[in-house]
This record gives C-alpha cells, sequence and structure tokens, in this order.
C-alpha cells in the first residue's frame, strides 16, 4: 500500500508521454486513428478508444466493491457530450539503467491531461498538458492544434504546435529506435537515457500537416514544421528560422476474412543538416498475436550538437542505425506477454563504433479496467565487459 501512494504522488509531480500501442493495432485489425484523435495514435482516445478497454481486466470492479468508482466515468462520459472528449494518462516505471554503478530508482514517467472540442461540423481543437518538469531535451510541457475537416472523403489539414508524424510511435521511452548508441563516456559508463535521445519523448514543433486516409487501407501525411524545438533537442545545428519538413506513408492491408492484420510504411524528417529515416511492417492474428519490425536511420552532420563530450576534441559526423523486433501473444485480453530485441549502432566519421544490444521480456497485465501493470527484464550487452541484466516494472492509469 505504502509503495502505490508513493507510486501515485510522484506520477502526479512527474510526466513523460505516453505513446500509442502498434501491437493492439495489429491484433484488432484497427489503425491508429480508429481510437485516437491523432492519426498516428498516442494521446486523447475517441469514443472507439475509450470504450475498447473500458472493462477489461482480470477481476470485475464488483468483485472488490468498486464499481461506483468505475461507474463515474460513464456519467462523466455523459456530462462532456458528444461534442467534446477528455482523458489522461498516468505512468511510473520501476528500473535500473545500464550503468551497473547506478541503484534501481522509481522513474516517474507521466501525468498527461487531454481535451478536444468540435468547435464546428469541420473543425476541431484537441491539446494536452503534463504536469511536472520537462527531463529531455526538445521535451515540451503541452501541445495544442486544430483539426480542420470538411467531411470525411477529404485530406485533414491540422495546425498548430504538434510532434510530426514520423515513423511509430511506442509507449516505452526507453527503446533504442530513436536513441543514439553512444556509449563513449568509457567502457564502464553508459551515456544516461536522458542524453542519449535522437527526438525525446515529447517533441512538438509548430508547423502544419496533411493527413489523408480516405482510402481505408492507406495513411499518407506530410507536414512543414519550425527548426526552433528540434535545436533544443540538439539534432541540427541550422538557424531557428529554417523549416523541418516530414513525409509517411503507411498501407494497412487485411487478409483472409480480416483475420490477418498487416501494416507496412516509411517516413522522414529532415531538416538541413538532420535526416531521420524508418522503415516498418508488422503482421498480426486478431485476437492472437502481433510481430512487428522497425528501423530507423538517423544523419547528424554534427555529433556535438547532442550535448555529448567531443571525440578528440573535434566536431565529428554520425550516423545511428537502430533494429527492432517485438512479438506479442494476446493470453487472454487482459494479458498479453511479450519479447523485443533491439540493436543500435553509432559510427562516428566512418571510425569511432559504439553498439548497444538490448533484449526485453514482460507481460501487459490489466488486473482492473484503467490500470496496466507491465513487468519486465531486461538484458543489455554494451561496450562494457560481459552483459547486464535488469529487473523492471510499470503502473500505467488510463482514461
Amino acid at each position: 500500500m505504502r509503495f502505490l501512494i508513493m507510486c501515485c504522488a510522484c506520477i502526479l509531480i512527474y510526466n513523460v508521454q505516453l505513446f500509442a500501442l502498434p501491437q493492439f493495432s495489429l491484433i484488432s485489425g484497427n489503425r491508429c486513428s480508429s481510437c485516437h484523435v491523432n492519426s498516428q495514435g498516442s494521446g486523447l482516445r475517441n469514443d472507439l478508444g475509450w470504450y475498447s478497454y473500458r472493462d477489461v481486466g482480470a477481476f470485475n470492479p464488483e468483485n472488490i466493491n468498486a464499481e461506483g468508482l468505475w461507474g463515474l466515468q460513464d456519467s462523466i462520459r455523459s456530462m462532456i457530450g458528444n461534442k467534446g472528449n477528455i482523458g489522461f494518462d498516468m505512468r511510473l516505471q520501476l528500473i535500473r539503467s545500464r550503468n551497473e554503478s547506478k541503484e534501481q530508482r522509481i522513474l516517474p514517467m507521466q501525468m498527461s491531461i487531454y481535451g478536444s472540442y468540435q468547435l464546428l461540423p469541420w473543425l476541431q481543437a484537441e491539446g494536452n498538458y503534463n504536469i511536472g518538469p520537462v527531463r529531455y531535451p526538445g521535451q515540451q510541457s503541452w501541445s495544442a492544434s486544430v483539426i480542420v475537416q470538411s467531411d470525411n472523403s477529404l485530406p485533414q489539414l491540422r495546425l498548430g504546435f504538434f510532434q510530426p508524424t514520423i515513423g511509430i510511435r511506442y509507449d516505452d521511452h526507453t527503446m533504442m529506435i530513436r536513441q543514439l548508441s553512444a556509449g563513449w563516456l568509457n567502457e564502464n559508463v553508459i551515456t544516461p537515457y536522458n542524453s542519449m535521445t535522437i527526438l525525446a519523448p515529447y517533441f512538438s514543433a509548430a508547423g502544419v500537416e496533411f493527413t489523408y486516409e480516405s482510402i481505408h487501407e492507406l495513411t499518407v501525411n506530410a507536414g512543414i514544421f519550425s527548426n526552433a524545438t528540434a535545436q533544443q533537442n540538439s539534432v541540427s545545428n541550422v538557424e531557428n528560422g529554417s523549416l523541418m519538413y516530414s513525409a509517411r506513408a503507411v498501407y494497412w492491408p487485411r487478409f483472409s476474412d480480416n483475420t490477418i492484420n498487416t501494416y507496412i510504411g516509411t517516413s522522414i524528417l529532415h531538416n538541413q543538416d538532420f535526416s531521420l529515416i524508418n522503415a516498418f511492417m508488422g503482421i498480426g492474428l486478431t485476437d492472437k498475436l502481433s510481430f512487428m519490425v522497425d528501423m530507423s536511420l538517423s544523419d547528424l552532420q554534427d555529433i556535438s550538437s547532442r550535448k555529448m563530450p567531443l571525440i578528440n576534441n573535434t566536431r565529428e559526423k554520425g550516423k545511428n542505425t537502430s533494429y527492432l523486433a517485438e512479438l506479442t501473444w494476446q493470453a487472454t485480453s487482459w494479458f498479453l506477454p511479450f519479447t523485443r530485441f533491439e540493436y543500435s549502432e553509432l559510427i562516428v566519421n566512418n571510425s569511432y563504433q559504439s553498439i548497444i544490444k538490448q533484449m526485453v521480456f514482460g507481460a501487459q497485465v490489466f488486473p482492473l479496467p484503467n490500470i496496466e501493470i507491465r513487468p519486465e527484464y531486461r538484458i543489455f550487452d554494451t561496450s562494457a565487459p560481459g552483459y547486464i541484466s535488469r529487473w523492471g516494472a510499470q503502473l500505467h492509469l488510463y482514461y
């Protein structure tokens, strides 16, 4: 009980954004936009996203005499009406870093509050605010936008301050897919996560983006964004007044009477001296399995812009390549064991090389509706001699 109270207290103080779950898309056969306001997933859930996991849990609230608390959600939903929507995500992580000298610690990850309102039939406003300090270079404490779409058959226009739609958005900020494989401090000390992000977990930028999803099996995004927050994230050394460009295309075919669900896609984010390219695909069996792979290639023209120690006191170019493969089994609606392998390689000036490998065994467990517990066992292979293993766990409360 003391641990649970401490978890809840910490969650109310700190934040890191929780991202959508692409494995749920492969298991359910739905695109991200089927359950989220954002076409890439993450953040505020629409009615389908809320109802889909409203009653999922190993135990029914009635069994613990708490049906009134869960029933309150229906009352709130009814009061909001059909023009508005609200939601939140709160998350805490118990983990040790790859640095063997570091003790296990509780890492408060998120307290995000979302809201949206249909101002006109063709105009929607949405936004979110994260309570707590900014932990990562380039992370923002808020995002907001207006979405213009006069008809579902037409493209959607989004304007505001939000994250460009690129790659796949995951819910675990320790994944290597958007990190540098940087273990260069010395052979025993691994660079901390908050210095390694290519893009911060909650990166946002001022910009405009078009989304086309009128063809059921196709999603296309293209945007133009300010470079100012990319400068904060240290992925670029060009002027704040320059622009970033993003593009993404995803194909979502289904086969065998919609029992086999797939996606395949690619994306790019680029400015004058930085680029991030993603290629990704996945296959799933409805209500049973999902398997997804992802590759990212980032090109940084000035590796010292990462706010890292200079290598040989010089400014160097760097290329970082990361691979990810994850298999998830839906044993029941409330228990989903998974395993994930990651490989990340950083090459500086075609000579210096740093490689980090990561293996994760875990499960997503929903003991009660709106509560997720995720136990994990991680094995790292870094520049330090031998392997490093870590137990960890995540607690997620959502609405």
